[in-house]
Parts: C-alpha cells; structure tokens; sequence
C-alpha cells in the first residue's frame, strides 16, 4: 500500500479488509489536504488509527471493525495540533470488539472539540470504559448503541437535537437548559440510571418524541430516578416499551406501593409495548386534555378499558396483541359523568384472542372508523347504531365467533366502506338494511353463513367497489342486480356469477377491474359462447382463476376490449387457447399454471406489450426459449419476459 500514491486532489478514501498492522504512510499526511471522506472498514489487525485530525476539509470519519484497536488517544488528533479536525461533521465507531478506552486527557484541550461535528455514532463497543468529549458545540445527533460498559453523562451540548443511548451500562442526567433545541430522546436497555445534583434546579424542556425501554426499574415514586426524568421532560410523544415493573399509568400515584409511571401533561401521542405487568389504566388519565392517539401493544395483563379511564379528548385508540383483554367498554351505563362525552374517531384492535365484547349498547356518535383484526372470541360490537353516528368505515377480519353486527347499520349516512373477512359465524350483515347513501366499497370474504343481503342493493347510489367471494348463500343480490355503476367487481363462487354473467355483464358499463375466481366450474369457453355474452368494453383490468375445464377464452366475449392493459390467467389446467383480438391497449400478461397452454397469440394481441410472465406452462416454457422457440418471434420485442419453469427461471430479459 506504501507504493499505492494517490492523487493529492483525492477526496474520497475508503479502505476495506485490508490485513496489515499498520497503514500506509500516506494515510492521513497533511498533503492529502482535499480530502472530505475516509472509511476504515473490517481491517482486523490493524493496531492504531491514522493521524488524520490536521486534515483540513475531511467531513466524514468512519471506523469499522477494527477489532485490534485498544485505545483511541492522541494519535488521531495528531500531536502538537491544537486545531484538529476543523472540518468533521460526522464521526462513527462502529464493531470496534476490542476498543477498551478513548484517551481524550492525553489531548490538547482545544484539539478535542470538535467544532463542526454534527453527528456521533458509537455502536457495539462492548469493552469501551472511560468519557467523551464534554464540549461538542455544533452536535446535533448523539447515538450510542451496545457499549455494555460505557458510562454516558448527559449533559447540555447547545444545538443536540436527537439523543439515543441504547444498551449502555449507566447514564447520568445532567439535564438540558430551558434553551435547550433537544426533540427526540430515545432511552432503551439502561442498566442504571442517575440525576447529577446540579439538573435538579433545572426546570422541565420540551422535546417532540421522549422513548424509554427494557428499563426494570421503570415507576414514578419519588426516589425512583426514571419517575422524576419522565417529569422533567415535556414530550409530544412518549414511547414505553418492555418495562416489566410497570403496573399502572396515572397522573397522579394511587397507591404507594403500586409501581406506576407518571404521565407529563404535555402528550399527544402515547405508545405503550410489551409491558406484561400492566393491569390498568388510572381514571387519572381524564385529565390529559392534550392526548389524542392512545396506542397498547403486547400488554399481556391487561383486562379492560373502560370509558372513564380514556383521555378526554383521544380521537385514536389501538390496542394490538393484549392476549387477556376481554372487554372494551366505551359506554359504561348511566353512573358515566355525562360531561366525560367520548370522542373518540379512530379504534383499531389487533390480534385480542381472549375480546368478547366491546360495548353494552351504543358506540361512540364521534367515531368514525373501526377496524377490527383477529379477534377468534369476539361476540358482541354493541346493540345498535346511534341516530347522529359518524362512522365511515367497518372492517372486520378473522373474527369467527360474531354473528351479527348492531342495529341500525341503515343510519349510516356517511358511511364509505364495508369489509367482513374471514367471520365464519356471522350471519346478517343487518336486518334494517344497508347504509345507502354514501356506501361506495363493499367486500364480503370468506363468511360461509352469512345469510342473503338485505334488498335493497339497487339503491347503492354510490357504491363503486363490490367483492363478494366464498359466501356461498348470499344470492339475494341478484333478485333485483347490482349497480350498473361499479368500476371493480370481484366474485368467487359459481352461483353468484353464474346469473351476474346471465344477466348483469353487459350493463356494467363503468367496469374498469373485473376478476372472477371459481366462477363457473363447468365452463369450456369464456365467456361462454353459447349465451352470447360480451365483456365490458371499459375494461382495463381482467383477472380469471381456477376454471377447472376452461378450454379457451371466446374471441366473441373479448371483441370489446380496446381498453384492456392488464390480464392475468391463473389455475386454468385445461386452456389451450387465448383470442387472437387486437388488444392495442395490453401492456402486462400474465399466464400462470396453465399447462395445456401451447402457444400464444398472434403478434396484434402482444404488438404494445410491456410485460410478459409464464409460470407453471411446462409446453409454452419451451417453446418460448430465446431464438429456438417457435413463439420466440412474437415476444422478442417485449422490453421484461419472465418464463419460470417449475423450479428454476428458464429465461429473463430485462
């Protein structure tokens, strides 16, 4: 490397792997004076670092798995220096194993400030002992990341903006002035925190997003150092995640010996994770009049919400994976204070196996969307709909044991969308009827006992978005059709398209997405010939699947597909043809298992294609190969080709 000479004017230098104990004596000599980047990366035997401090514009310093390097002292400030690093924005430490001190006292102090550096990373130094700088002016963002044995003193850098000290073994809070532009703290896997006597005169700052983590002694009695840091900030946000002590969350202590966490007023959004103590929420919690988004994730202990323990004003609530929780009480009867109006917009639940029910009789008139997700013992929503109700959207996934929804779904005058996925149990959507005026998506998946629809699916105004797939007794939307002015429409199931096909096809008119899955198990062409029937010529998206006998698809059915850009076939064992018709417009096919399939159309149908993908067509794969396939001629012009064999890709253009 001696011999290796680079130009003077170089700026950037990145040295990787390199095995020697030593570098090269040009790295780092002063006459290099244009360099703005160096990256010492995984060079394992290298003993020292260069004296690079006394270059003048270098900016970026990163050193990286350097597992010989002991001690990082006055050999990389450069001796008799008093000026170094005048440049450095960023410096990283990064896998240094064996790195035990940082000698900064054998430094000159004005050579150790740093005057520009911006950004300090130090991550996986598990062996590092000893201090910091004390004095950076212009940091911005510290992180230090698995130092096990580093001591950090935190302390008042003027222009720090984001803070992050995960996995070290102490911290020592010395607070930050009222002055203070720090607006992200991020304190994860501390082993041992403390106050240094002189913050405690400080008064509370501001930050936008405070996180604490994996922090055991986590609560807020008085002589509980965490409890007093959690009061002298003001975050927006507040993230608690993996605290096994914390039993409650209050403003205020209920009881001495209950381990709880006071809540700065100041919070709009709070994040509460994998606490598996946590049993309950305060009824102090009212009086966070500035907390709009509640969020509880993998609380395993926790029973129940009720309304008097909501924050006045949350509009958002997500409780996600609190495998105990069995009840979310929204209304709690007449001894609710009937000045504690919920108004609440927003509730999503996730994945609580052990949720029965959610309300004893109305939900909120304020909320607007509810999703609900994996919920196998869920009963019960609540009894009915109020009259001034603002919901828009109702999803429910995977939820087997509900029967039925409330009363009064027809009251729903803002209501948008509609999805039922997966409730094997449910019965009837509503007896009243469906929300008519604004319902614009409605999808129904995988409900085996769900009852026909209520009638008055003509009067879907705006509806835009039907799917109804594997809900083998939902007919009744057929007796007086769907909407003319659907533009997608996915259907599975024999008996629903087999009259939609019959009698609706042709007066869908808006139709842009079609697909059809398990449509007509008996079919030979598609559409089939022998009712004469067409597809809308608004079409720009055709999906067909699983046609078991599905021999080719009718050039009379496909004549009107001018528009037509994406087609996909898949399942259709027995096809062996595909119309011939001048698609202009088709840019993507796709073919997928398929394998009677032989060969493709003529060149109008692929002449302004873009994509084409065969997967699982044993006949086509080979006949498509490059210049010895006989079908090779008519897709040669297609910019991607994706031929797949059975386990492994024949051919790819790109």
């Amino acid at each position: 490397m001696d011999g290796l000479q680079p130009s003077k004017k170089l700026m950037e230098l990145s040295i990787k792997f390199y095995c020697g104990d030593m570098l090269a004596n040009w790295v780092g000599d002063s006459s290099f004076n244009c360099l703005q980047s160096l990256c010492l990366d995984d060079c394992i035997n290298l003993l020292s670092l260069p004296s690079i401090g006394k270059l003048p514009l270098l900016k970026k310093v990163r050193i990286k798995g350097l597992r010989s390097v002991r001690t990082v002292g006055v050999e990389l400030f450069a001796e008799n220096t008093t000026n170094s690093f005048s440049s450095l924005e960023i410096l990283e430490f990064v896998d240094m194993l064996n790195w035990e001190k940082w000698n900064l006292c054998e430094v000159d102090e004005e050579a150790r400030k740093f005057p520009k550096l911006r950004e300090l990373l130090i991550q996986n130094c598990p062996l590092l002992l000893g201090s910091m700088p004390e004095y950076l002016p212009s940091l911005k963002k510290l992180a230090i990341r698995s130092c096990g044995k580093l001591i950090i003193s935190v302390q008042n850098f003027p222009l720090l903006s984001e803070l992050e000290i995960h996995g070290c073994h102490e911290v020592i809070y010395k607070g930050f002035v009222d002055y203070s532009s720090i607006k992200r703290i991020s304190f994860v896997g501390i082993s041992k925190f403390s106050w240094a006597a002189e913050c405690l005169r400080l008064r509370s700052i501001k930050v936008v997003s405070f996180e604490i983590g994996c922090c055991e002694e986590l609560c807020s009695s008085r002589d509980n150092n965490w409890g007093l840091l959690t009061q002298s900030v003001s975050p927006q946000y507040l993230e608690i995640t993996k605290c096994p002590l914390l039993v409650s969350i209050a403003t205020e202590e209920e009881r001495e010996e209950l381990m709880q966490l006071k809540i700065p007023s100041s919070i709009v959004r709070m994040e509460i994770e994998n606490c598996e103590r946590l049993e309950k929420l305060s009824t102090t919690l009212y009086s966070l009049a500035l907390l709009m988004e509640l969020v509880l994730d993998g609380c395993s202990k926790l029973i129940s919400v009720a309304r008097s323990n909501l924050p006045s004003n949350l509009k958002v609530l997500v409780i996600r994976s609190c495998k105990n929780l069995q009840c979310l009480l929204l209304d709690e009867g007449e001894d609710v204070d009937s000045n504690n109006a919920c108004v609440l917009q927003e509730l999503n639940i996730f994945y609580c196996e052990s949720l029965k029910r959610i309300n004893r009789s109305v939900l909120p008139s304020t909320l607007k969307e509810l999703l609900i997700l994996g919920c196998p013992k869920l009963e019960s929503i609540s009894q009915e709909i109020q009259d001034n109700s603002s919901l828009e959207s109702i999803r429910i996934f995977s939820c087997d044991m509900l029967k039925g929804l409330p009363q009064g779904l027809n009251k729903l005058k803002l209501c948008k969308i509609m999805s039922k996925v997966g409730c094997s149990n449910l019965i009837s959507l509503a007896e009243s009827g469906l929300p008519t005026p604004n319902l614009e998506c409605l999808r129904l998946h995988f409900c085996s006992r769900l009852q026909p629809l209520p009638g008055n699916m003509r009067s879907l105004n705006a509806l835009k978005d039907l799917a109804i797939t594997d809900c083998p007794n939902v007919t009744s939307i057929l007796e007086e059709g769907i909407p003319t002015h659907l533009t997608s429409l996915i259907i599975g199931g024999p008996n629903i398209w087999k009259a939609i096909l019959d009698r609706d096809l042709h007066t869908l008119t808006c139709l842009k997405s079609l697909d059809i899955s398990n449509g007509c198990p008996d079919a030979v062409s598609f559409p089939q010939d022998e009712k004469g029937v067409t597809l809308p010529s608004s079409l720009t998206r055709l999906f067909i699947s699983d046609f078991p006998k599905l021999e080719n698809l009718s050039s009379n059915g496909f004549r009107n597909l001018n528009s037509l850009q994406d087609l996909t076939i898949k399942n259709c064992p027995n096809l062996k043809t595909l119309p011939g018709n001048n698609m202009l417009s088709l840019q993507c096919l796709i073919i997928e298992n398929c394998p009677s399939l032989k060969t493709l159309p003529g060149n109008n149908m692929l002449s302004s294609l873009l994509e084409l993908e065969i997967r699982g067509c044993p006949m086509m794969e080979e006949r498509c190969k490059r210049d010895k396939g006989p079908e090779w001629s008519k897709i040669s012009h297609i910019p991607c080709v994706v031929v797949d064999g059975s386990d492994k890709v024949l051919k790819r253009i790109i």
